[in-house]
């Protein structure tokens, strides 16, 4: 809870219910202690709301006021202000702030809060204390404000703190919320941080600046030629630890009893975040409830987001930043798309194209988001808040205020979803892994053979052959008429990148088929394949499988027959999750489906993952000896992933792990992209060369068009593919040469050591990919 101003903020915040932060305040109050010798830090503190940064500041804040001087060292006197709850004219924020500083100065130096803002009387006190200038200050303020000057009224204000150090102390400041500086009016966004400019400068006076926008901040610091000089602190949930020793302190102090074994799974629960941890126990003391079991505790939890304090806490959070109800309800849809049904986004073009409005209001929406902390933008790339709590708010704003269900209906589908949405046991990680490359060889032998279509359908399957043998399901699967032709797969990859600029696996599998075996635009068909890691199969994660393979279509350019949607079950399936896959034509197959698919391919007796793949013909090349491979294409749409398939058995040659051979297949693609696109070749053909030798893979793409060049402004305008930006990041050495004869792209994957010191182990792109590229 935050007051008026920032007057009583400390009295609302109880150094018992802090927990955990170590690491971070431990890093603040030394850099804050530093000013002592005149060395100056700055911080950016930076988090989703309500994540604990002001709980932060206000401990540190306690932390610095127990800090001793002597011996000629002064003090820290931290000062704390919030510009969340200030009124939005600088005159009125001028006030607070000198208001701020004289009663938190006053009460530092050993004085009594004064029952009333006497500022006369205030400055007598700091008089006595040897602080002196504060009647003059009062006095330009004065004048300023009769003028109605409200600019160099701030000036005026916020420049009394750092001349009123001295041999007694030295400020430390505490800016809370400092995103809310660029609401003032008749300022220039950044004015707040033009007038502290020279201080920060200077080095000497320690500042801490937090809020929920950083996008915002870092913009005006940039601005200001003040970025480099601040460092970032991302707040997060707390530790596992730290939660669950705060559901202890929480829980005795309400009397509440929670089974010690359930903390942590309640910590994880809430996203380790304090604030939803004082919530539910206040939720569940009122209630006057008991949680024996992890089903209740899941229940109270439901109760809490759909109609107690969890949800009025959001719906709160909405009315204020969107007090229009047609935008509110826009921006909550959009989210659940985004945070719930966790549709994958990370542009601001995406974002507007899924709210379906216009591009000026869809931004007006992303900015307000962004002002309160949901998501951050970096030029045109947005990323957004984690928060498990705020997604189940979203789905039940969506459910009840969209589709008209009843409170106590989304609440079930929550505990529902939840319970079922369990760890993975031992050893389930390889087993899905198993099975993931089990369907990855099993897709590559389908050359346009024709199969029961019975084998896709979970539904028909089991009413027909639920409770019978295996020999009476085979018997009965050979007299099945319906049949399914499947295509010629031409590459089979795991996972979709569907983000620019970054690794995104979006799906186990995607392949590339064609039917009647003709490599051409109209026989195109793409299978997006997903195989489920929780036991029962629900229907939430039947609803994100659909939204994925959407986004696929809408950047391929697919119409709806050209993508196919299969899903692998683990063991069982909810009815409601078989009705919505049937309705959006996603193929759902149980393991029983699954290994009568493998025994009509003669891979029944697959017990393990299998290698990677190799095509049949020479061994790897041995050193000194050069493995050469050509292909000639026809400009023609998604030939490319003819080339990529050769490229991924050319890598196989060499046993290049599945991370190096995924970008070398990216790159082909990307230079097949540019060359059909720009070349304008009169011949319609583009020559491919292949050499694997025992240090490097060689790729060559030749077209005998005009050719392109590099960084054009022209390939940022394209619709698909990456660009050479991006190829040279996909592969070691890039060189392009374009001549009258057209124009031949060389790329290099170097293989174990690095080519410049042949000895040494490559690290970063040549390597296995780090945790941030997977």
């Amino acid at each position: 809870m935050r007051l008026f101003g920032t007057m009583g903020a400390e009295t609302s915040f109880r150094e018992e219910d802090f927990f955990g932060r170590e690491e971070e305040l431990s890093t603040l109050t030394r850099a804050a202690l530093e000013g002592s010798r005149g060395i100056g830090s700055s911080f950016m503190i930076y988090g989703p709301p309500n994540i604990g940064k002001t709980s932060l500041l206000l401990k540190l804040a306690k932390t610095l006021g127990t800090s001793g001087g002597g011996d000629g060292i002064p003090r820290p006197f931290p000062l704390y202000f919030s510009f969340s709850q200030i009124l939005s004219h600088p005159l009125a924020l001028s006030q607070h702030f000198l208001q701020e500083f004289l009663s938190q100065l006053l009460r530092f130096l050993g004085d009594a809060r004064p029952s009333a803002f006497d500022p006369a009387t205030m400055c007598d006190r700091l008089a006595s204390f040897g602080v002196t200038g504060c009647s003059e200050v009062l006095a330009a303020h004065t004048r300023c404000t009769a003028e109605g000057d409200g600019l160099s009224a701030l000036v005026n204000a916020l420049s009394f703190p750092f001349s009123a150090s001295g041999e007694l102390f030295y400020p430390v400041f505490l800016f809370d919320d400092f995103q809310y500086t660029g609401k003032l009016q008749g300022v220039p966004e950044g004015a707040m941080l033009s007038i502290l400019r020279p201080y920060i400068k200077s080095g000497h006076f320690p500042m801490f600046l937090s809020g929920s926008s950083p996008g915002r901040v870092t913009a005006a610091l940039k601005r200001e030629g003040l970025f480099g000089t601040f460092q970032m602190i991302e707040v997060g949930g707390l530790s596992t630890d730290a939660s669950v020793r705060l559901w202890g302190y929480l829980c005795e102090r309400r009397r509440v009893d929670i089974p010690a074994p359930l903390l942590p799974r309640a910590s994880e629960r809430l996203g380790g975040i304090p604030a939803y941890q004082r919530m539910l126990v206040e939720e569940i003391f009122f209630r006057s409830a008991k949680v024996p079991d992890a089903v209740t505790l899941e229940n109270l939890y439901a109760v809490s987001v759909t109609e107690g304090k969890l949800n009025r806490y959001w719906r709160e959070f909405f009315e204020n930043t969107f007090p229009d109800r047609a935008r509110r309800g826009r921006a909550i849809r959009f989210l659940k798309r985004v945070l719930c049904d966790r549709f994958p986004l990370d542009t601001v073009e995406g974002a507007v194209s899924l709210m379906g409005v216009s591009e000026e209001e869809g931004e007006a929406i992303l900015s307000a988001l962004e002002f309160k902390g949901l998501l951050k933008a970096d030029l045109d790339q947005v990323t957004f808040v984690g928060d498990p709590v705020l997604a189940d708010f979203l789905y039940w704003a969506f459910e009840r205020g969209v589709l008209g269900k009843g409170t106590s209906q989304v609440a079930a589908a929550i505990v529902q979803a939840r319970l079922f949405h369990t760890a993975p046991e031992p050893g389930q990680g390889g087993d899905h892994a198993r099975r993931v490359a089990i369907v990855k060889e099993l897709m590559r032998k389908w050359d346009l053979r024709e199969v029961p279509l019975l084998l896709f359908d979970f539904g028909k399957f089991r009413e027909k052959f639920g409770g019978k043998g295996l020999l009476e399901v085979v018997i009965g699967m050979e007299g099945e008429a319906v049949r399914v032709r499947l295509p010629k797969v031409s590459s089979v990859s795991t996972g979709y990148r569907a983000s620019r600029g970054a690794p995104r696996f979006d799906f186990d599998l995607v392949a590339y088929g064609f039917l009647e075996g003709d490599f051409s635009e109209e026989n195109l068909v793409i299978w997006a394949v997903d195989a489920a890691v929780e036991k029962n199969l629900g229907a939430r994660a039947v609803e994100h499988f659909e939204n994925r393979c959407r986004l696929l279509a809408l950047e391929k350019g697919l119409p709806p027959d050209r993508l196919r949607k299969w899903m692998l079950i683990d063991e069982t399936a909810d009815p409601a999750a078989v009705d919505l896959a049937s309705r959006y034509g996603i193929h759902l197959s149980h393991p029983t489906q699954l290994r009568l698919f493998l025994n009509l391919f003669g891979l029944e007796e697959l017990e393990r993952e299998p290698g990677p793949a190799r095509s049949p013909g020479p061994e790897a090349p041995r050193a000194g000896k050069t493995v050469e491979y050509e292909l000639i294409l026809p400009i023609k749409a998604d030939s490319e992933v003819v080339a990529a398939r050769v490229a991924e058995e050319v890598a196989a040659f060499a046993a290049v792990d599945a991370d190096t051979v995924d970008r070398i297949k990216m790159a082909i693609i990307e230079a097949c992209i540019n060359a059909f696109e720009h070349s304008a070749s009169e011949s319609g053909k583009v020559r491919l060369r292949y050499l694997l030798s025992s240090d490097r893979i060689e790729l060559f793409v030749q077209d005998d068009g005009k050719g392109f060049r590099s960084g054009t402004p022209e390939e940022s305008k394209k619709n698909r593919g990456w660009g050479l930006k991006l190829i040279r990041e996909l592969v070691d050495d890039v060189e392009i040469v374009t001549g009258p004869d057209g124009t031949v792209v060389h790329m290099v994957t170097h293989l174990g050591g690095d080519p410049a010191n042949p000895g040494t182990v490559r690290q970063g792109r040549g390597g296995p990919a780090s945790s941030g590229e997977r």
